[in-house]
C-alpha cells in the first residue's frame, strides 16, 4: 500500500496525483532488500551529519555574541593627556616672569639698571623668555599627548585581537558547516519527493529500515510507507 507523503491519503497504484491534497506522486526506484537497507544506512548516516551540523551552527551563533565588538569602542584623544600643559604653560610663563622680575628689582637696586632704555630691554627680554617657555611646554605636551594616545590606543587594539581573532574564527566554522550542510541537503534532496519530513532524520530512517530487517517491507519505499501509515 502506497500513502501520500503530505498527507498520508491511501493512494492506488496507477495514482500520479493525490486525490485529497494534490501532492505529486513519485515512487523509489526498486531496490533489493539488502540494496534498501545500504540505502538506509547512508541516509541515516547522512541525516545524522546533517543534525550535528545544524548543532554546532546553532552554538556558533549563540556563541558568536560574546566576541562581538561595540560599534563605538573605547579610544583615548591626545587631549586627555594634553590639556595639563596648557596650565604647565601658564606656570612656565608665572616663573619666567618672577625671575625676570626679581632680576629687574636687584638691577635696580643695586645701579645697574639706570636708564628707563635698560629697564625696557629686560622687560622685552623677560616677556621673549615667557613667550618660549609657554610655547616650549605646548609643543612638548603635544607631543607627549600624542605619543601617550598612541601607545594607550595600541594597547586597546592588542586587547581586542584576541576576541577579533575568535570572532573570525567563528565566522569562518560556520561558513565551512553551511558548505558542509548544502552539499548534504543536495545530496538528500532526490529522497524528499518520497520520504516525508516526517522521517528526514536518523530516528525516522532507522524506523524505516527496520522494518526491511523484520521482513515486513521488501524495500525502502515499502518501509517508508509503512511507517507512514502507523505515524
Amino acid at each position: 500500500m502506497n500513502y501520500c507523503i503530505n498527507c498520508h491519503a491511501l493512494l492506488s497504484e496507477n495514482d500520479v496525483f493525490c486525490k485529497k491534497c494534490g501532492t505529486k506522486i513519485e515512487y523509489a526506484p526498486n531496490l533489493s532488500a539488502d540494496e534498501s537497507i545500504a540505502l538506509a544506512n547512508d541516509l541515516e548516516s547522512k541525516y545524522n551529519e546533517l543534525e550535528l551540523i545544524n548543532s554546532e551552527i546553532n552554538d556558533c551563533q549563540k556563541d558568536l555574541p560574546r566576541y562581538q565588538l561595540p560599534d563605538k569602542r573605547p579610544r583615548y584623544s591626545a587631549f586627555r593627556f594634553f590639556w595639563p600643559f596648557l596650565i604647565y604653560s601658564q606656570l612656565a610663563e608665572l616663573v619666567v616672569g618672577i625671575i625676570f622680575i626679581v632680576i629687574l628689582v636687584n638691577g635696580l637696586l643695586s645701579g645697574r639698571l639706570s636708564t628707563e632704555y635698560d629697564t625696557d630691554s629686560l622687560k622685552t627680554v623677560m616677556m621673549f623668555f615667557m613667550f618660549v617657555a609657554a610655547a616650549a611646554t605646548v609643543i612638548f605636551g603635544g607631543v607627549y599627548a600624542t605619543r601617550k594616545r598612541d601607545r594607550m590606543n595600541a594597547k586597546l587594539a592588542e586587547e581586542e585581537l584576541p576576541m577579533m581573532q575568535q570572532k573570525s574564527n567563528i565566522i569562518s566554522r560556520i561558513g565551512e558547516l553551511n558548505s558542509k550542510k548544502s552539499r548534504l541537503e543536495y545530496e538528500l534532496k532526490q529522497y524528499n519527493s518520497w520520504i516525508p519530513v516526517s522521517l528526514r532524520n536518523p530516528s525516522g530512517i532507522r524506523k524505516a529500515r527496520l522494518y526491511i530487517e523484520s521482513g515486513e517491507a521488501k524495500d525502502l519505499y515499502e518501509a517508508v510507507m509503512l511507517c507512514q501509515n502507523r505515524y
